[in-house]
């Protein structure tokens, strides 16, 4: 009985392979770490996001109750590595990188796991054809796949499942794939061996990743204030980005990846196989963008099929005046005059007024206040 389980973890995951980087098996028991997402929920990290406490208490629960998938047994916890080349430059802040034309004039940088396909859309391929696979070898098989797309807290899972640990910047680090990869996760009614769970946190005295974030939302180790996070700020938030913030975003335009790219696990890490994820230009020209966001159309055409939809046109738009507010120089004062003037949007046009201050400020030298 015992090698016929063992034969079938081993059958599973083989397939599994050919479609993810790392796969592992763990149980639907509900998740250990309410109590310390409830304090981080108390304390107001979450900011606008208001579906997490709307959530916590699914994402708190077992996984095998009617909303998701009644009769699961097992979840194959998948792990896919967006990891292509090595881009040094990005292990420095954009404090470090320099302002205006010195380094890389008037560019705005793309978080690295938004410069391919849309993740949910390629992992939500390819947990179908596992899904579709474990019913064809094991009939009456179901299955249910998630990837950021549900109540469940994918990485949490993979730590249970033996894919690595959790560390000082939150996200999950693996001693194959480094921190450069997406997760997810299949809920099956098939029986298969859990893995046995990653215990061991290899991130030692290495703080790095908590250094390497420019507006210090990693306020101790594995405690994000997401308020303060240049992913946040760039995507989740829907309104102004506080002033005191601005200045420390630097080019950053959609999302950010300081942490994630200070971590030495990185230089172990194999290149990802999935080329459709993370291969795309990290550096944009920021001028360039900011004329083709004058429209919903030419927004939605020029980033159809990626991450970047998310943020909506004004608020890429909103992102691009801040980046410009910080590296622009004097080239960026008419276009920034134009978009004060004339975008649709309040906010967009809040902001333009802030990068043509910031713009103005620097031309003139006078360095000694922030408008």
């Amino acid at each position: 009985m015992g090698s016929g389980r063992s034969s079938l973890q081993a059958t599973v995951r083989e397939f599994a392979l050919t479609l993810f980087d790392a796969v592992g098996f763990t149980t639907p028991a509900a998740p250990g770490h309410a109590a310390f997402v409830e304090a981080w929920l108390a304390a107001g990290f979450h900011g606008e996001m208001g579906y997490l406490e709307r959530r916590h208490a699914l994402r708190s629960g077992p996984l095998n109750r009617p909303e998701l998938l009644a009769e699961a047994k097992t979840v194959i916890v998948v792990a896919q590595s967006y990891a292509h080349s090595p881009f040094p430059s990005e292990l420095a802040s954009a404090r470090e990188r320099g302002q205006g034309g010195e380094v890389y004039g008037a560019m705005g940088l793309i978080a690295r796991y938004a410069r391919g396909e849309d993740y949910h859309h390629v992992l939500w391929e390819k947990l179908n054809t596992l899904s579709a696979w474990l019913a064809q070898e094991f009939p009456g098989t179901q299955s249910r796949g998630f990837t950021d797309s549900g109540p469940i807290r994918e990485r949490e899972l993979a730590t249970r499942a033996g894919l690595g640990w959790q560390g000082k910047h939150t996200n999950l680090i693996s001693l194959s794939l480094g921190n450069w990869f997406f997760l997810g996760a299949l809920l099956t009614t098939l029986e298969i061996p859990p893995d046995a769970p990653f215990t061991e946190h290899h991130c030692g005295r290495c703080t790095r990743c908590l250094t390497a974030c420019p507006t210090g939302a990693l306020v101790a180790p594995m405690t994000l204030d997401a308020r303060r996070c240049i992913s946040y700020l760039t995507i989740e938030l829907k309104g102004s980005i506080p002033v005191e913030l601005r200045p420390l975003m630097g080019d950053h335009i959609f999302g950010c990846d300081d942490c994630l790219a200070a971590c030495p696990w990185n230089d172990k890490a194999q290149v990802g196989r999935e080329m459709r994820l993370g291969a795309g230009e990290g550096h944009v020209e920021l001028l360039a963008l900011l004329a083709l966001l004058e429209t919903e159309a030419a927004f939605k055409e020029r980033f159809k099929g990626t991450p970047i939809l998310r943020t909506g046109r004004a608020g890429l738009r909103r992102n691009v005046c801040v980046a410009l507010g910080n590296m622009g120089g004097p080239d960026a004062l008419a276009p920034l005059q134009h978009v004060a003037e004339t975008d649709p949007s309040e906010l967009v046009r809040e902001h333009a007024l802030w990068a043509l201050a910031q713009v103005l400020i620097e031309k003139s030298g006078d360095h000694g206040t922030q408008v």
